[in-house]
């Protein structure tokens, strides 16, 4: 992807001829105005140096007067955002209607590359494996602070990507994962300003691609292993749900396996159905043992055979998925899995073969970091119920390197398989507050560790 020299316009508006039903046109025209603006400006020199905390100790201070000075603000944001409010609904129509499977998101990261540009980022460039990085330059530049959201979906660009705008929700495929969080991305350098708040901190804005399926988070992987200035906090941004708070995540692999019919019979059995003995290894998975404490769980996710119903299928695929709170139980298992495929590829007349193409490591911060803790206030005096779980996001990415991170939402909606997705419209400017309220503490040293 080349340098950007331009940037868009968005024009929204709405007609609501019948009933609460809100229909909205949304037009993006990249050629309506011009705005040159160097893909790379020189990079500012300082660095940073010592141990990686939220903070430089030149920030270090009373973390619970700072804490409360900025909730004392974070109150007000949600009203204070409302005349951004069309506007992101636009943007999450806009980037909701470009196809983005995984691999295939060049149009998507070169439409938040333009909102960048619009805005005015420092710095606006697609990296070598096309991720959109935005930098915006604090006052101070000591710390730098990245938000990041995933740009692909797991809808291909055959399905239908239009998008509908109600008086209450948004429904379309991917709009909550993750439209809605890149859109949101798209807007942070709008939504500060909104806010009349200029931080202290760099701002380093990423959409990031190839991050689900077989993507594995390469491009947030590349962005983090080839930075050239240190990332002291980092933020994912993920469409839903508003009050997901993720600081840790789950070891986790994910594989397929996959049976296909020799070409000659086996000496032993003759030919065979490739998902008959896909059900034998599906069967010996199952019997798998695993414990309670640590949690450990096999989830047998998709399956794939046949072309008809009277013809034994020579192909059949399995997907799997591995969950625990213990590294040393998922090595187990794995073991296990490859053991019971290589004995069933042996005995049967199918080659039989498994490939784990994902694997992420147990981790994250405790409760009690500083971290947390401010985002918790903020939800607190936001009224957001958190909910502390676990979910796969590129927060693992940020964990493994050792840089305090985590995973917020923006609203509440809901994921569906045989019906388009849909997220609230009410929610999604507390879910913005929240994000807003959690830099500025962050900016303010209220996650500086002791």
């Amino acid at each position: 992807m080349g340098p950007l020299h331009k940037t868009g316009r968005i024009e929204i508006g709405y007609n609501a001829p019948s009933g609460d039903r809100l229909s909205q046109k949304a037009c993006y025209h990249p050629s309506v105005l011009t705005v040159p603006l160097p893909a790379r400006i020189a990079k500012r020199p300082e660095r940073l140096g010592g141990r990686r905390t939220c903070n430089s100790t030149s920030y270090r201070g009373d973390r619970m007067s700072v804490v409360e000075e900025s909730l004392a603000r974070i109150r007000e944001f949600p009203q204070q955002l409302v005349p951004l409010r069309e506007e992101l609904l636009a943007n999450v129509v806009l980037i909701g209607q470009i196809p983005a499977p995984t691999g295939g998101e060049e149009q998507r990261a070169r439409f938040m590359l333009d909102r960048f540009v619009e805005s005015a980022v420092d710095e606006v460039s697609a990296d070598d494996l096309g991720n959109a990085v935005g930098l915006k330059y604090g006052k101070q530049g000591q710390r730098t602070i990245m938000l990041v959201s995933h740009l692909d979906t797991i809808f291909p660009a055959s399905v239908d990507h239009n998008i509908v705008v109600h008086s209450d929700s948004i429904v379309g495929p991917g709009v909550g994962d993750n439209a809605l969080g890149a859109a949101v991305i798209s807007m942070m350098p709008d939504v500060l300003k909104a806010l009349s708040i200029e931080l202290d901190s760099n701002l380093l804005l990423v959409g990031s691609v190839r991050s689900l399926g077989r993507g594995n988070h390469e491009g947030i992987r590349f962005q983090l292993d080839h930075l050239t200035r240190r990332v002291d906090c980092g933020i994912v941004v993920e469409g839903m749900q508003l009050g997901r708070l993720n600081y840790f995540s789950i070891g986790t692999i994910r594989g397929d396996i996959t049976c296909t019919v020799r070409p000659e019979p086996s000496r032993s059995y003759g030919a065979e159905s490739a998902l008959v003995v896909l059900n034998h290894i599906i069967n010996r998975i199952l019997s798998i043992a695993t414990p309670k404490r640590p949690y450990t769980l096999i989830r047998l996710g998709k399956m794939r055979a046949g072309i008809s119903y009277d013809t034994d299928p020579d192909q059949a695929e399995l997907g799997f998925e591995v969950i625990s709170h213990s590294d040393e139980m998922i090595e187990t298992v794995q073991r296990e899995i490859e053991d019971i495929v290589a004995e069933m590829s042996a005995r049967h007349s199918v080659n039989a073969e498994l490939d784990v193409f994902f694997s992420r490591q147990a981790g994250g911060l405790p409760f009690s970091h500083p971290l947390v803790r401010t985002v918790l206030d903020v939800m607190t005096e936001l009224d957001i119920p958190p909910d502390q779980g676990h979910s796969p996001s590129e927060l693992s990415e940020f964990i493994s390197r050792g840089i305090p991170a985590v995973t917020l939402g923006i609203t509440r909606g809901e994921k569906n398989t045989k019906q388009p997705d849909h997220v609230e419209i009410g929610p999604i400017l507390k879910g913005v507050a929240q994000l807003a309220g959690v830099l500025l503490a962050i900016d303010q040293g209220a996650c500086d560790e002791s």
